[in-house]
């Protein structure tokens, strides 16, 4: 799968953060600031030397593929199943869960992630018609979750796989597995940093296709 990654030198990464500690020291009101906490989780990711995914830029990059379905998916790491719901402004919702054909906005709890408006332009069911929630092609796909092998789990995984995300290539949103993965820390709505890659086994494949029936 290929995406484009966001990078910055380790010794930078670590600049920045060590200024915004003594901003925060200098001015302790930037601790109510929302940009405080996005500015830590991405330096502090960045600092280790990994990368950092945008994921509005990626799914809007990728595109459709021919059945007007989105050629990319995200979902928490704990899911079976990744629906994505198309929203008539050319968003979308990625749940674990079946979403509700008028959900507008993500359950956070459930760790949604939401693409904004315009990222994509949904094919319709019929032409002849003006663009809306019943006339949008396929308006809810689902697909397998991919599994993260044992060594990942031992290396990169932390805490439980709800603090987690996965993102992937779709060959089609249907009951097939998937075979190239990556791990994702969610940072902020938009920037998820990049924690392993790996290629699924065949073995893999063949457990991902007994977890959803």
């Amino acid at each position: 799968m290929e995406v484009k990654p966001l990078q910055m030198p380790k010794e930078k990464a670590e600049d920045e953060l060590k200024s915004l500690k003594e901003a925060l020291k200098r001015h302790a009101q930037l601790k109510k600031e929302e940009i405080r906490k996005d500015l830590m989780a991405v330096y502090g990711h960045l600092k280790h030397g990994k990368k950092i995914i945008d994921i509005y830029e990626n799914f809007r990059k990728a595109g459709l593929n021919a059945d007007g379905d989105p050629k990319l998916a995200i979902c928490r790491a704990d899911s079976k199943q990744c629906y994505c719901l198309k929203i008539e402004d050319g968003s979308a919702i990625f749940a674990m869960e079946r979403p509700d054909r008028w959900q507008r906005q993500p359950k956070k709890t459930l760790g949604e992630v939401k693409l904004p408006a315009g990222t994509f332009q949904w094919q319709l069911t019929d032409p002849t018609h003006p663009l809306n929630s019943y006339n949008i092609k396929n308006q809810i796909v689902t697909c397998p979750t991919p599994i993260i092998p044992a060594k990942i789990l031992v290396e990169e995984v932390k805490h439980r796989l709800r603090n987690y995300h996965i993102l992937w290539e779709v060959e089609s949103w249907k009951p097939i597995p998937p075979k190239d993965p990556i791990l994702l820390k969610r940072l902020t709505s938009n920037l998820f940093g990049v924690l392993a890659t790996w290629e699924l086994t065949p073995l893999e494949r063949a457990m991902i296709r007994g977890r959803t029936q």
